[in-house]
């Protein structure tokens, strides 16, 4: 525990320094107070920012200066004495950004006279010093969007691809997500993502960063996706907003039963309500949302689970009773008496998602405040489920039922003090515990079906082409109490504006990992395996027709276990490596950072440095080619060493004309490689049997490294439209991959290890409209995104030709290609048209060119499919979104009626595709190959070509309408 102790002493020396900041919740407002007249500035002006009990004085140069202001918009008032005061509307404050303010008073010619006026958002950020957009709640609410992965989409170096997303040309997981400070990164799945669930109605501000960043955020190497939620307000407001939903189209080719409209399909319902509690010393703010769906899939019911364990026993039968026939093609024609499905249609997948977020802020004096915050979410999922839509659905599409359900809930609660010590320095400490857990199942006591007819389990199913004949979902394989993650984190920071022009920041972070990882399988005894079926001789088919034969086959199951006195299926022992796993992760991760914002006048430095530790608190093999029994025996482990990196950042902006400015930034960044991988499972002793073609965690492993430039510039047009274009190059390293490895006893086995690498190099264009009737982005990237490999578990051996009595050697092909998401060509935008308090239209689109796939050759079977990985691309996808909203009062309160339709023009991309064609719609056969699977199908009488070739989750979605009202009070 010397590491502990030593990262806990660092920490009290930070605090004794007195110099650090959390990552960004929030801006800064500065400016001057000058005469309008004769210009000279006005010294002890006082200005105040409505709504967040925050001020300043300006100094002897008419400056003043506002920290800590947390991102919205705010109401600034200047009062000076003998001149009019000035109120200005619409102050915009963003995180991690200075808001500029100057203003000119004039002497007052009325008492209490005051003149408003409206502040205009410039066209560029003169102090953003890499590449970062930041959306705000009024732009969330104006688009098509109902998650927030759908406003992520839509920023420049951002691809989405089987549902993750990769920002400029980085792996899923390399993307830090943060909610009001606390980091609530995935950092146990590969697919990384957030590990709460936060909706668009939470939202004050997104900023999203593509590309480098400051030393304040880490565990992160591609980007950064900074969520800052709504605060409470000073009076009593809420809202509540119900819509439904349904898939409207004319695509029933690739989507069963789209034209079966049902106007309820969706409901959602989505509240929030905010006020004070005790004066201004306590608010509130509540945020809920209920969400019922059903999936665009469907089914249509010509199975029940009990016919597969029919059609089976008439296989058997069909084989004694007419073996000529059966051996002739091997092909057995099932008859339509077995299959007793209503052909009644309906969604193949329902679910209810509800979420919960809410937040108290206690200040009990001026610049002391105490939050509590807490976010659940919880998922209830009936039928396959399949949330990426990569197929798991698609075996049950003609036999629905039995499928079990899929409850997944997770849980985040903050808390963060804050303290203001001077109009210059303020302190932050902030405490977190976030919850994830969930299970699958179809029968939790795991009964098993004994005979046909039976409740539970059925221990025999049927299947055809990919499609379920009648069958039942498995065993559950969880436990309550067990498979869940758990992490506890501590974070604070300092923050000091030395003077007008260094903001000094550093902080910590510890984050304490206690994740559980439990499977328990069952599997057939050797009874079940060798007696499930009666031998001929004791039941023989030949001699009597099917109905009896089926009877008989009943009696057989239902006395089963007193027959054969032994059980069908049994959990796996604890000793069963291969089907059980319970065991218990507790990484620790710690890191510091200092970092210095320079302003000096339009010139814009951000330069830190970043230390980050890690302690496996695992154990590794010291010699990983010793005999396989002693690969993980006690004399053959050590423990895992401490991993640390230092990462230093530095990036600069400053103007090259009056409405330009350029920009440029370098940094290191570094992430450990998923806890899922490094710590698969713990090292044991293992037997031949069991060591032979596993693949091993390694706690062992270094931080994956990528190290970023970039370089940009923003030109603004007018006073409202900006250009910025950016340049960049990212190199990475260390990225986690496999290694093969063979023990002395000639037992093969992989491991984990760092083995990975490739770069990514591209361009974004953006142009912004901010101000006025008409505002939006529009956005384009070109990329390149290549790399040895896209998927850590693959590794590709090529074995070499020796001479005559050699052994042959087998190599490693490593290969630089284009990784699954290198998506070439990415244009986005979104345009919203407002006419305040009566209506608005927001459009969303997309055109991107199509991400490499393997293809096959039909005709040339000789052709290696490594020769050609990634070497061809799909279609080139396009969609466009529509918003509109209409404003009303309603029994004297703000209402919206609103209209939202996806995929407006009803169009399909192809998400993924057959091989052989590079389409989703089309299968490439050989004549031979296909007349004879045409005969199979026809001969079998269950499906037809068209049915076995069809893959609607090749597919994108089809148009979907919402309708819904909001009343705001």
């Amino acid at each position: 525990m010397g590491f502990v102790y030593r990262c806990f002493a660092t920490v009290c020396f930070l605090a004794v320094l007195g110099q650090s900041v959390l990552a960004g919740t929030s801006g800064k407002i500065v400016g001057t107070v000058v005469d309008r007249a004769s210009r000279q500035p006005l010294v002890g002006a006082d200005i105040v920012l409505e709504g967040a009990s925050l001020g300043a004085s300006s100094d002897q140069d008419g400056f003043f200066m506002i920290l800590n202001v947390p991102p919205g918009t705010y109401r600034l008032t200047v009062y000076y004495v003998g001149y009019a005061t000035q109120s200005i509307d619409n102050v915009r404050v963003s995180v991690d950004r200075t808001t500029t303010v100057n203003v000119k008073l004039s002497p007052v010619s009325v008492e209490g006279e005051e003149v408003v006026v409206e502040a205009r958002r410039p066209a560029i950020e003169l102090d953003r010093t890499h590449s970062a957009s930041v959306v705000n709640s009024e732009a969330v609410d104006a688009m098509p969007v109902t998650e927030i992965e759908e406003v992520l989409e839509l920023q420049a170096g951002v691809v989405s691809s089987d549902g993750e997303l990769h920002f400029r040309g980085g792996r899923a997981r390399e993307v830090l997500y943060i909610v009001d400070g606390i980091p609530v990164t995935n950092a146990f799945s590969q697919r990384g993502g957030s590990s709460v669930e936060v909706e668009t109605n939470m939202v004050e501000e997104l900023e999203v960063i593509s590309g480098t960043f400051n030393a304040e955020y880490g565990r992160a190497q591609s980007g950064v996706v900074n969520i800052v939620t709504k605060q409470p307000s000073t009076r009593f407001k809420g809202n509540v907003q119900f819509y439904t939903g349904e898939w409207i189209s004319n695509q029933t080719r690739v989507y069963m039963g789209v034209d079966d409209i049902n106007p309820m399909a969706e409901r959602d319902v989505q509240f929030s309500l905010s006020g004070p509690l005790i004066g201004r010393k306590l608010s509130f703010l509540i945020t809920g949302r209920v969400n019922e769906w059903e999936s665009v899939e469907w089914f249509e019911r010509r199975f029940r689970p009990i016919d597969g364990w029919r059609i089976e026993a008439y296989k058997r039968w069909f084989q004694q009773h007419n073996p000529d026939v059966a051996n002739q093609t091997g092909i057995i024609h099932i008859p339509d008496s077995l299959a007793t499905g209503d052909r009644a249609r309906g969604p193949l997948t329902t679910g209810r998602s509800v979420s919960m977020s809410g937040k108290l802020i206690f200040q009990p004096m001026n610049g002391f405040t105490l939050t509590y915050q807490f976010i659940g979410s919880q998922d209830d999922i009936h039928g396959p489920y399949d949330p990426l839509r990569q197929g798991a659905d698609r075996p049950f599409r003609y036999q629905p039922d039995d499928h079990g359900q899929t409850r997944l809930w997770d849980q985040a609660h903050f808390v963060r003090l804050q303290h203001v010590v001077s109009d210059k320095f303020f302190y932050n400490l902030g405490f977190s515990y976030q919850h994830q857990d969930g299970e699958s199942f179809f029968r939790k006591d795991n009964k098993l079906a004994r005979f046909p007819g039976d409740e539970g389990i059925q221990p025999i199913g049927s299947f055809s082409n990919g499609f379920s004949l009648g069958s039942t979902a498995g065993f559950y394989t969880g436990k309550d109490g067990k498979g869940y993650r758990d992490q506890y984190l501590v974070n604070g920071d300092l923050n000091w504006q030395v003077d007008r022009h260094n903001l000094i920041k550093a902080g910590f972070q510890f984050t304490q990992h206690k994740i559980n990882v439990y499977n328990r399988q069952f599997r057939a005894t050797p009874e079940w395996q060798n007696n499930a079926w009666p031998l001929q001789n004791e039941l023989n088919g030949a001699t009597m027709d099917f109905s009896q034969y089926w009877l008989a086959l009943i009696d057989y199951w239902r006395n089963w276990e007193q027959r054969f006195g032994a059980q069908r299926f049994v959990a796996a022992a604890d000793t069963e490596y291969t089907f059980f796993q319970d065991f218990n992760i507790e990484p620790l991760e710690a890191a510091f950072y200092l970092q210095d914002k320079i302003e000096m006048g339009d010139v814009i430095v951000n330069a830190g440095l970043r230390l980050d530790l890690f302690y496996p608190n695992e154990r590794v093999p010291i010699r990983l080619r010793t005999e396989s029994f002693n690969l993980g025996s006690e004399q053959n482990l050590r423990n895992a060493t401490t991993k640390y990196q230092v990462s230093p950042r530095i990036g600069i902006s400053f103007p090259i004309s009056s409405d330009g400015a350029f920009h440029a930034a370098y940094g290191h960044f570094f992430q450990m490689p998923a806890f899922q991988f490094m710590y698969n499972e713990p090292l044991r002793s293992l037997t031949k049997f069991q060591l032979e073609g596993r693949t091993l965690g390694n706690a062992d492993l270094k931080a994956e490294k990528t190290i970023q430039y970039e370089i940009g510039l923003q030109q603004a047009i007018n006073d409202d439209i900006a250009v910025d274009i950016t340049a960049y190059y990212k190199d990475f390293r260390e990225l986690l991959g496999v290694e093969e490895l063979t023990t002395i006893d000639a037992v093969s086995y992989r491991r984990f290890v760092n083995r990975d690498y490739g770069n990514s190099r591209g361009i974004t264009v953006g142009l912004t409209k901010r101000n006025g009737f008409v505002t939006g982005n529009i956005n384009y990237t070109l990329s390149f995104a290549n790399g040895s490999s896209s998927n850590p578990t693959e590794l590709q051996l090529i074995q070499t030709a020796v001479q005559i009595g050699g052994q042959s050697d087998v190599l490693v092909d490593r290969k630089i290609l284009p990784l699954n998401w290198d998506q070439r060509h990415t244009v986005n935008a979104y345009v919203n048209f407002v006419k305040r308090n009566n209506w608005s239209l927001g459009l969303v689109g997309f055109l991107n060119s199509g991400t490499p796939f393997t293809p096959q050759f039909v005709e040339r079977f000789d052709v290696p499919v490594r020769e050609y990985e990634n070497a061809a691309s799909k279609p080139t996808r396009w969609s466009v979104d529509l918003k509109a909203k209409k404003f009303f009062k309603f029994m004297g309160q703000q209402a919206t009626l609103f209209l939202k339709v996806d995929n407006l023009f009803d169009h399909l991309n192809h998400e993924n595709v057959q091989p052989t064609t590079g389409r989703a719609d089309q299968v490439a056969r050989i004549p031979e190959v296909l007349k004879i699977l045409q005969n199979t199908l026809e001969q079998e009488g269950l499906f037809t070509l068209e049915e076995v070739d069809l893959f609607p989750d090749f597919f994108s979605e089809p148009r979907k309408v919402q309708l819904g009202l909001e009343v705001r009070f």
